[in-house]
């Protein structure tokens, strides 16, 4: 649905608000249009949201927004990380922390969910082929990510969103290259499928030693954005960028193949490689 370009939805400053036009022009002006699929990180940071809007009418609007750039194919992280958290996954209806606008994407009839009970994600649009994973690894190959990452025109999108805090592609790659800060642990629990049927199953995420603390420094974006990579448009009080998958991958490879390192706060030898995983409320990969 379109709506008033005009209309006010979020206050960043006394007198000056965030508008519907202002979401889809500068989703436009990063590029997320100019492709054929579209992966979404989403946030709400632009202000504070206009009284009279509820919760769920704020994610419809964005949703709206984001639908006007007219993309074949849109994709949205709706990771639950169930197993860890000792939880069941059941692929209708376990929610999604990764946001509001992820989570009314989830629900929408038309959406296809993958059965990755740790990291799924949904499908909307023309290419819903993505959303057939094999395997079980969460990361690597068979996955969600590996499914994207051998599909055409493909674009990674952040919406009031920080690349820092949920950049979560870089954690294919260092899969990809078997980064030795990284290992394979396996999680087991049962996934409900949308028909109800019930199955036990052990998935792979690859998880970090426990004293490895993971890092995205700034000057990898700024690199990205000084090379032409990635596009950023302010909007309100937060941000929105975009850049190619292929340019994505290709660059963190890169660093990661020149120091293995790079993506962490500390070199990952300067500590015993212990493995222990903490569980319970887990929303990222740890």
């Amino acid at each position: 649905m379109k709506h008033d370009k005009a209309m006010k939805l979020f206050q960043y400053q006394k007198d000056k608000w965030v508008t519907y036009g202002d979401i889809v022009n500068s989703l436009k002006a990063v590029g997320a249009d100019k492709c054929k699929i579209l992966l979404l990180h989403t946030g709400i940071t632009f202000g504070l949201p206009a009284r009279e809007l509820k919760r769920r009418d704020i994610a419809a609007i964005l949703y709206d927004a984001i639908t006007e750039l007219g993309v074949e194919t849109l994709c949205f992280p709706t990771f639950t990380f169930s197993f860890p958290n000792g939880e069941d996954y059941n692929v209708g209806q376990s929610r999604t922390r990764m946001g509001m606008i992820n989570e009314y994407a989830r629900k929408l009839p038309e959406a296809v969910r993958t059965m990755d009970p740790l990291m799924s994600f949904c499908v909307i649009g023309k290419e819903k082929g993505l959303a057939n994973t094999k395997g079980t690894k969460s990361l690597g190959e068979g996955s969600f990510f590996d499914n994207l990452h051998h599909a055409e025109d493909v674009k990674i999108a952040f919406l009031g969103a920080n690349i820092g805090d949920c950049f979560t592609y870089q954690h294919y790659v260092e899969e990809r290259l078997r980064v030795p800060y990284r290992y394979d642990k396996e999680f087991t629990g049962k996934i409900i499928n949308q028909e109800g049927s019930e199955k036990e199953e052990t998935y792979t995420l690859y998880v970090k030693y426990r004293d490895v603390i993971p890092y995205t420094p700034p000057e990898f974006e700024e690199m990205l954005v000084k090379q032409g990579y990635l596009k950023k448009a302010e909007l309100g009080n937060s941000l929105v960028s975009c850049f190619s998958e292929k340019d994505a991958y290709r660059e963190t490879e890169l660093r990661i193949r020149e120091n293995v390192n790079y993506f962490l706060a500390e070199p990952y030898d300067t500590k015993p490689l212990v493995k222990e995983y903490s569980y319970g409320n887990v929303t990222t990969v740890q």
